[in-house]
């Protein structure tokens, strides 16, 4: 199989999408040529057989420029018969462009989307591909007979536990960009609660602003952790490169989420792939936590719940800790490793083309 991989940044070092690197490199070890085309693209180290095809490269601007460019791409690319499948992580409006190109030449087109949300670019592109995968079944709500629920991606071998022995330097880590969608006001309004009661836990955040219109927010947010008298409890980062994401885990007991997004979030599935206690308001989380999910869940905006969850889990003893932690990596290993997807989406995705071939 030959295909083309269209995604927003291929980059080891984005705080954000740097995993869609290692997504690349194990499809590469399953199928004969992968073309990228990433909007942009910055530290790349990948095998002989993928092929990048930065958009950004091409632009001397934006809007049309940047569809212009695409067009040409993965419009040339369909048209010299170079790819047998093309597939569009997270953005379903990759799908719909590279259409007019693809389904012409009978080259079937794959969608990943792990989203809450039901835009017109998802009803855009839905009648335009042959599968729509997704971590979960609340991960893809749009009404359709082409979802295909797999699990996710985790790189289980990298996201591993910390070495036997190693104590925590920090009791709660967050991961992940600063912005109104992530809610960090609850846990910080949490850490007020519990400051009350005399429980102080030492927090490390990583991560920062994406756009410039949430910088106001996270000043907002920096300025009520001074107001709580919290601010000698938490070390921010900054954004943290996504290899480094793992340090971050080591370095605490829980990590926390009080994310508003509303799909199988996979930080929280990284945080659980290394033994740490993850506690999240996403209501994803029912169907994967499963009869964990009451130890682990709380409820969106829900202070004095996180407040309580919290405390349980750090004054629980070391033993129960550490057997909470396995059973969440290994509830990883088993529905979401990223070697298993891969074999799923590349045995599904040549299912469809030899049925295709058949017709």
């Amino acid at each position: 199989m030959r295909l083309l991989f269209c995604t927003q940044a291929l980059d080891l070092d984005h705080p954000v999408l740097g995993f869609a690197h290692e997504w690349i490199a194990r499809l590469a070890k399953r199928v004969e040529r992968v073309i990228v085309v990433p909007v942009a693209a910055g530290r790349v180290q990948l095998p002989a057989n993928v092929d990048v095809r930065p958009l950004h490269r091409e632009l001397g601007g934006h809007g049309l420029a940047k569809l212009r460019a695409f067009a040409r791409i993965v419009g040339g690319a369909c048209s010299r018969r170079e790819v047998d499948a093309v597939f569009a992580h997270m953005v379903p409006r990759y799908a719909a462009f590279a259409a007019p190109f693809a389904r012409p030449r009978g080259i079937p087109i794959f969608l990943w989307y792990t989203h809450k949300g039901v835009d017109w670019s998802l009803r855009l592109a839905e009648p335009c591909i042959a599968r729509a995968y997704t971590a979960s079944a609340s991960s893809f709500r749009l009404p359709s007979t082409k979802k295909v629920v797999t699990g996710h991606g985790i790189d289980t071998t990298w996201f591993v536990p910390p070495r036997a022995g190693a104590k925590p330097e920090f009791d709660v880590a967050v991961v992940g960009r600063i912005a109104p969608v992530k809610d960090p006001l609850t846990l910080v309004e949490a850490l007020g609660v519990l400051a009350g009661k005399g429980l102080r836990p030492r927090v490390v955040l990583a991560g920062d602003t994406l756009l410039a219109s949430h910088d106001a927010y996270r000043e907002r947010v920096l300025a009520r952790i001074d107001a709580l008298g919290l601010r000698d409890q938490v070390t921010a980062l900054g954004n943290v490169p996504h290899e480094r994401v793992r340090d971050v885990f080591h370095s605490a007991t829980c990590f926390v989420t009080p994310s508003l997004t509303g799909s199988v979030d996979k930080t929280v599935l990284e945080a659980m792939s290394c033994a740490r206690i993850a506690l999240t308001c996403n209501e994803s989380f029912h169907e994967v936590f499963g009869p964990l999910a009451p130890r682990l869940m709380f409820g969106v905006g829900a202070v004095d719940g996180l407040a309580a969850l919290l405390s349980t889990h750090l004054t629980a003893p070391q033993e129960e800790r550490d057997a909470l932690g396995r059973e969440l990596r290994d509830l990883v290993v088993r529905d979401h490793d990223l070697d298993r997807l891969m074999d799923r989406l590349v045995a599904d995705m040549g299912g469809v083309l030899a049925a295709k071939a058949r017709r």
